[in-house]
């Protein structure tokens, strides 16, 4: 029995995406839209220029950092589409459920008038591992009902640059720049740090609101 436990597990892989419900999040319906359609190109990945990245594409989701055992949400464990990809279109949905634009879509330019770039530098996330998670999943159910509350010290990190709008001509509109928020928090915590995917996700919420408003805003001045 012990022997066929490695093929068992084997392929029972976890796999990890980008993404959450936007049904209940607040939207804009003030006739505040920017009257434009919008194709976003998949933002271009530009981590591996930052050597802060790099434990993300050569280790697991547990390691240790700075002698501290601590989650992080590795590479490897987000399957099918790119991070780029992924994260583009989780911008896209929220674009169209906040109404930013008249409409909104993702890497494909049918129909729409204008594109947005934008270069993706960070989308880190790291805390730290929770040795009392480990012990209450020991206890089974009675023990993650008991550490369900459980938080550790946390840190993510969103990094996307050269916001630009353009004509579908290639004409530049506006060079929005620079959009980096770091939150540092206590995060829900796990038995096996998979936790951190799901902090990453729900703290992007806030970036992709904070993105969209400031595009809101930067655009709002300007005549389409």
């Amino acid at each position: 029995m012990y022997l066929l436990l490695p093929v068992l597990f084997a392929g029972c892989v976890v796999t990890q995406k980008i993404g959450y419900k936007t049904d209940n999040l607040p939207y804009q319906n003030d006739g505040s839209s920017i009257p434009i359609s919008v194709n976003v190109l998949f933002l271009t990945d530009n981590r591996l220029q930052n050597s802060e990245n790099d434990i993300l594409f050569t280790t697991s989701n547990s390691t240790v950092i700075n002698k501290k055992t601590v989650c992080i949400n590795a590479e490897k464990f987000y399957k099918k589409d790119s991070v780029s990809a992924q994260l583009t279109q989780m911008m896209v949905n929220h674009f169209n459920h906040a109404r930013l634009f008249n409409y909104c879509a993702c890497n494909d330019d049918y129909a729409c008038d204008y594109y947005l770039t934008g270069t993706l530098n960070m989308f880190y996330g790291e805390q730290e591992f929770s040795t009392a998670a480990v012990i209450g999943a020991q206890f089974g159910l009675i023990g993650a009902l008991a550490t369900a509350a459980l938080k550790t010290k946390g840190k993510i990190i969103f990094d996307i640059s050269d916001i630009k709008l353009y004509k579908k001509d290639g004409t530049l509109i506006k060079d929005m720049g620079n959009f980096y928020k770091e939150y540092n928090e206590d995060l829900p915590a796990d038995a096996s740090c998979w936790c951190i995917y799901n902090n990453i996700n729900q703290k992007l919420i806030e970036y992709n609101t904070y993105l969209t408003e400031k595009i809101r805003s930067d655009l709002a001045e300007l005549q389409f």
